[in-house]
């Protein structure tokens, strides 16, 4: 049994589903049942039911009256409409990080990629720093809505890279890690025009290389759809 130890007992239980949805313990389509889940967690059905109720807002639950709750598809076109909406938010939150960020900002973004320079093979470890960066440009912003967006973003991005895409971007972190760097010294310069065009074709290169993937492991046009060009414009 499963002791839940944080005051917040919605917030805990929201954290145990959801980090489980996408590390895919709890795979696409999987029924979630709530007094199943009040006893592992030794918690009432009411935390559940909340926690359910926000991670369906969130889009990671399914929930169907009389029918019960079931995790949600996951299906791998849905790499295109995130990577749009990733680099859509992080222009934005690059261009205004690029008027607005301050002396210690830029000293907090170069650590941590000095830390993310130590562990370019780890995928797990890179991955959670890299939504660390993405979101700290965010911040330096002062754009609340688009963080909240990119907070968003990245977390189902984690859960379809961990589904789908494991092998392929491991291969792909010394190139990304290499883009950050460029995005720092774009935001570090103060020049919004250069960091839009690395953010550009820093996540189209990666979008047509996952693309590449998901059709040699046997997924078709019409399973990967391709939304806007993948060249840098």
């Amino acid at each position: 049994m499963a002791k839940l130890a944080v005051s917040s007992k919605r917030k805990a239980v929201y954290q145990w589903l959801l980090a489980r949805i996408i590390a895919g313990d709890f795979a696409p389509n999987t029924p979630l049942v709530i007094d199943e889940l009040a006893r592992t967690l030794d918690v009432s059905p009411i935390p559940i039911r909340e926690a359910l109720q926000q991670l369906e807002a969130e889009g990671f639950v399914v929930i169907r009256p009389y029918a019960g709750v079931t995790v949600s598809d996951l299906k791998p076109g849905m790499i295109s409409e995130i990577f749009v909406l990733l680099e859509t938010v992080e222009v934005i939150s690059g261009r205004m990080a690029c008027l607005n960020v301050c002396d210690d900002n830029l000293v907090e973004i170069e650590r941590l990629l000095r830390q993310m320079d130590q562990v370019l093979d780890d995928p797990d470890e890179w991955s959670q720093l890299n939504a660390e960066f993405h979101k700290l440009i965010c911040q330096c912003s002062g754009a609340t809505l688009v963080t909240d967006i990119m907070e968003r973003m990245l977390l189902h991005w984690d859960r379809l890279r961990r589904h789908y895409l494991e092998d392929v971007f491991g291969k792909r972190i010394d190139k990304a890690h290499a883009d950050h760097w460029q995005m720092y010294y774009a935001i570090r310069d103060r020049d919004p025009d250069r960091l839009e065009a690395v953010v550009r074709e820093h996540n189209r290169s990666a979008l047509k290389d996952y693309i590449d993937h998901l059709h040699r492991s046997g997924y078709g046009d019409d399973q990967v759809p391709v939304v806007w060009s993948l060249e840098a414009t």
